[in-house]
């Protein structure tokens, strides 16, 4: 078993971690999808609207897709208040995912997807359903907003 020896403080450790930092940056830089995706979650997050928990997520329950579809090709997420479900189903399409959803029950209004490729605005129909294509994978986060003043709930971010 090797021993590694004892070394007391050096007052420079705090000068050669200084230098560290600042050369990290320069270096190994944090990705910009990375950053934008940090810059969403507190930009976006907003008091006004109730949050919707995840309550399925076909990843985690990965038997029952697979009985249903290929685990690899479609998820399924549903997003829970006491007033309003969203359900999502999203499909890999080469680097990109495609989102079909739809409101439970139907409503009409609208949703802002926000991805780290930005923010998509998109209207459901009267049946509650929209689409969204060409969206980057990471972290994402949706936000309803319907036709009547106060409506609104934004859901947890899921990685997708």
């Amino acid at each position: 078993m090797s021993h590694r020896p004892h070394h007391p403080f050096d007052p420079d450790d705090d000068l050669f971690l200084e230098e560290l930092r600042a050369l990290a940056p320069e270096g190994d830089p944090v990705p910009e999808r990375v950053l934008a995706a940090a810059r969403g979650t507190f930009t976006w997050r907003t008091i006004d609207a109730e949050l919707a928990e995840l309550a399925y997520d076909s990843a985690v329950d990965a038997e029952r897709l697979l009985a249903v579809r290929s685990a690899d090709t479609i998820r399924l997420l549903t997003f829970e208040t006491s007033e309003l479900t969203i359900e999502l189903e999203v499909a890999a399409e080469g680097d990109h995912r495609r989102i079909l959803g739809q409101l439970a029950p139907a409503a009409v209004g609208t949703i802002e997807l926000r991805h780290v490729g930005g923010l998509l605005q998109l209207q459901t129909d009267e049946l509650g359903r929209f689409t969204a294509d060409d969206v980057e994978p990471g972290p994402v986060s949706l936000r309803w907003r319907g036709d009547q003043p106060g409506a609104a709930v934004t859901t947890e971010w899921v990685t997708i």
